[in-house]
C-alpha cells in the first residue's frame, strides 16, 4: 500500500504534460483506490483521537520513539540525542532547532538517502531566501487525512469536486486561467488578474459543474465575493463549504464571504511546508486553533525557550513531526508566533489551543507612532458595507505611525469612498496611526498570487 501512498503523491508533483495524459486514466480510478486503507486508518484515527486520550498516549509515544529511532541514523541528531530517548513529557529537554541549524547541518541531517526523498522549500517571502529541505515520498496520504478531518464538519467526503482558487498562472503558464483536473476533483483558478469577466467565467464553471466547496486564498476568494454582491450574481446550487489556505483569514473576508454565498461553513486549517504541526479551527471560535497530537507534538515557548503555561502569553510555535521522518523536525522552531489558550493535557487528549497565529514573514499587525504592534483587525470592521466602492484593498507600512491604505475601486466606485473608509479607520486609530489612501491599478502580490492583507516593510 505504500507504493499506492508514493504514487498518489507523485501524481500531484509530476510535470504537466504527463499528468495531462494520463489524468484521463486516473479519473477512472475508484475513490476508494485513490484514497486507500491507509488514508482509511489515519482517518480514523484522527476522529478517534479528538476523545480517546488511551489512544493519543499510545500513539504518541509510539511515534515519538519510531522518529526518535529514524533520527538517530542521522548523524546531525545522532549528536544531539547523545543516545537519550525522552518520552513526549520530556521533550523540552532537546534544544529548539531553526531553519538556520538545519542549513548548517545540510546532508547531516538526512535519516536515509536523499534519493528516497521529495525536496522541498518554503516560498521565500518578503525578500528572504528560501528554505529547502525533504520530505518523505509517501507523506502526502497521511496530510490529506488531517485536512479532510477538517473540512468533514461541514459534510465533505473525499473525492467531491472543489473550486480551487490558489495560484497566479496555472502551470506556470500566463494567460492559462483555469483547468478541471479531473483525476483529482478540481476545477483550478487562476486567483491573477481576476477580471470582472474572469470571474463571470469563473462562476459560470462553478456552476456548470455543480461544485459545492470553494479552496483558496481568502484574498482572492473575497475578491470573487465582493465581484458577486457587486453584480447580484448567486450560484445555481449554494455552497456547503469554504477552505480557506496559506493566508490569514480576518473578520472582514468571512463575512464578506458569507453575505456573497449565503451562512457558508468556513473551515480554515495551520500548517505548513514543513509539516511541522497541523491545526483546524474550533468551531464556532473564530481564529483559535487546537493542535492535532497524532500529527505531530506542538508547543508554544517564549524567547528563551521555555514553555508557556500560562493561558493568555503568546509565544513561538514549535513543531516536532510525525507525518515525515526522512528529514526529522523535532522541536523545529517555526518562526510563527500565536497566544496559548490552553496547554495540551491528558483531559484534552494532548490538543493544545493557541489563537491569533501570526505567521513572521507575513505579519498581521501594523507599528505605531511609539512602535507599539497594533493588530490591523482592531480597525477593520467586518461588515462588507464599510468597503462599499472598493474592490481591493492592502494596507502598506514602511514608517512607524503611517499605514498607506492601497485600493483598487470597483467600476462604480469613488475616491470620496475611499475617503470616508479611511475617515473611518482615522476616527479608530486616533493618533497612534495616520492613515492615508493611495489608488493603485493592482496590489502588490507574491509570485504564486497571495496578496497579503499588510504589505509590512517594516523589521519588527
Amino acid at each position: 500500500m505504500r507504493l499506492l501512498d508514493i504514487a498518489r503523491s507523485a501524481y500531484v508533483g509530476s510535470p504537466v504534460g504527463l499528468r495531462r495524459s494520463i489524468a484521463p486514466l486516473m479519473a477512472m480510478v475508484p475513490t476508494s483506490l485513490k484514497y486507500g486503507r491507509a488514508y482509511r486508518t489515519w482517518r480514523s484515527n484522527v476522529a478517534r483521537s479528538v476523545q480517546d486520550a488511551d489512544f493519543v498516549d499510545a500513539e504518541r509515544r509510539r511515534a515519538f520513539a519510531e522518529l526518535l529511532a529514524i533520527a538517530s541514523k542521522s548523524p546531525f541528531y545522532r549528536g544531539i540525542l547523545g543516545g537519550t530517548a525522552p518520552e513526549p513529557e520530556d521533550i523540552s529537554r532537546l534544544p529548539v532547532l531553526t531553519k538556520e541549524d538545519l542549513v548548517r547541518a545540510g546532508t547531516s541531517a538526512l535519516a536515509v538517502p536523499r534519493s528516497a526523498l521529495d525536496a522541498g522549500n518554503t516560498s521565500g517571502s518578503n525578500g528572504e531566501a528560501p528554505f529547502g529541505f525533504y520530505l518523505d515520498r509517501d507523506r502526502s496520504v497521511r496530510e490529506i487525512a488531517f485536512i479532510h478531518h477538517v473540512w468533514s464538519r461541514c459534510g465533505f467526503k473525499a473525492g467531491e469536486p472543489r473550486a480551487m482558487l490558489r495560484d497566479a498562472y496555472l502551470y506556470d503558464r500566463k494567460g492559462f486561467i483555469h483547468e478541471w483536473e479531473a483525476a483529482l476533483g478540481e476545477l483550478r483558478l487562476s486567483v491573477f488578474p481576476m477580471t470582472p469577466q474572469d470571474m463571470d467565467l469563473y462562476l459560470d464553471l462553478i456552476d456548470q459543474r455543480g461544485i459545492r466547496y470553494l479552496h483558496g486564498f481568502p484574498s482572492a476568494m473575497e475578491m470573487l465575493a465582493r465581484h458577486m454582491l457587486a453584480t447580484g450574481r448567486r450560484l445555481r446550487l449554494p455552497l456547503k463549504g469554504v477552505f480557506p489556505i496559506s493566508e490569514p483569514i480576518f473578520a472582514h473576508q468571512r463575512e464578506t464571504i458569507r453575505t456573497a454565498f449565503g451562512d457558508v461553513a468556513i473551515q480554515p486549517f495551520y500548517g505548513m511546508s514543513e509539516k511541522a504541526i497541523f491545526a483546524g479551527e474550533v468551531e464556532g471560535e473564530p481564529d483559535t486553533y487546537e493542535c492535532e497530537p497524532l500529527y505531530g507534538i506542538a508547543e508554544l515557548v517564549d524567547n528563551a525557550g521555555v514553555p508557556i503555561t500560562e493561558p493568555g502569553r503568546e509565544g513561538r510555535l514549535i513543531g516536532t513531526s510525525f507525518i515525515t521522518r526522512g528529514m526529522p523536525f523535532i522541536r523545529y522552531d517555526t518562526e510563527d508566533r500565536a497566544t496559548l489558550v490552553r496547554t495540551a493535557t491528558r483531559e484534552n487528549c494532548w490538543r493544545m489551543r493557541v489563537s491569533n497565529i501570526t505567521p513572521r514573514r507575513k505579519p498581521a499587525w501594523l507599528v505605531d507612532r511609539d512602535g507599539r504592534r497594533i493588530v490591523s483587525t482592531d480597525f477593520t470592521p467586518s461588515d462588507p458595507a464599510f468597503f462599499e466602492g472598493i474592490k481591493e484593498f492592502q494596507f502598506y507600512q514602511d514608517t512607524p505611525g503611517v499605514c498607506v491604505m492601497k485600493y483598487v475601486p470597483s467600476e462604480s466606485g469613488t475616491a470620496e469612498q475611499a475617503l470616508e473608509i479611511v475617515v473611518a479607520l482615522q476616527r479608530k486609530a486616533g493618533d497612534a496611526i495616520r492613515f492615508e489612501p493611495k489608488k493603485v491599478d493592482t496590489l502588490v502580490a507574491s509570485k504564486n498570487g497571495k496578496r497579503p492583507f499588510i504589505d509590512q516593510r517594516l523589521s519588527v
